[in-house]
């Protein structure tokens, strides 16, 4: 333990005075990469649970100095597996229910970032910022559970997430958690809920 805090201490020492502006005022950063969603709040009768999904897009790095300005836009594809355990809400008088519900969603984001370790081989930066989501398609086995119109036409969260940059490649892990309602949930045998979307995605690209 002592030698991991000697190192932690190192490594802040030296990235102060390591730590260096970019060379460049504009990065273009193309990315893919994989995703993990899930609601805050389990829906009534139903319980769910994240499936792996994909994204791909573009993020722009604009700003030379330690602070950057990150704005990007994305596609998403949540993947999500829905389980009915509440034997009254079955139609048909069946007595189990699972499906598979993939949205589609165009993801904006406007980050402000930090360059907090850099070299000419390897930096290190933290990001903040506001995502808007906008499902623009739900896909499922049939629409019992949900359909497009229960998930909201637009909703917010809020992204924390740190990077590494090894030459020209990136490497982005951020979490996204809620501020708005994504998506509403009602069946005449239940009072109607609502919940928040949190998503965990790991992206790799290339800095151009």
């Amino acid at each position: 333990m002592k030698l991991i805090k000697s190192l932690f201490v190192l490594l802040i020492a030296s990235s102060g005075l390591l730590a260096q502006p970019a060379d460049k005022r504009l990065y273009i950063n193309p990315q893919f990469g994989v995703n993990i969603s899930g609601l805050t709040d389990e829906l009534e009768g139903v319980s769910q649970s994240g499936k792996a999904g994909y994204n791909f897009g573009v993020d722009l790095r604009m700003g030379q100095g330690y602070v950057f300005f990150q704005p990007g836009v994305s596609y998403f594809q949540y993947n999500t597996k829905y389980t009915v355990v509440e034997s009254s809400l079955l139609p048909d008088g069946r007595t189990t229910y699972e499906t598979d519900v993939k949205v589609e969603s165009i993801k904006a984001r406007t980050l402000m970032g930090i360059r907090i370790f850099t070299t000419d081989l390897i930096s290190i930066h933290a990001n903040v910022g506001p995502a808007f989501n906008f499902p623009v398609n739900v896909d499922s086995d049939d629409d019992f559970v949900l359909k497009r119109g229960n998930y909201k036409d637009v909703t917010v969260g809020g992204v924390v997430g740190a990077g590494v940059d090894l030459m020209m490649f990136t490497f982005d892990l951020d979490y996204e958690f809620g501020l708005s309602d994504y998506v509403e949930f009602s069946n005449p045998n239940l009072q109607s809920s609502s919940s928040n979307q949190y998503t965990l995605t790991f992206c790799v690209g290339i800095r151009l």
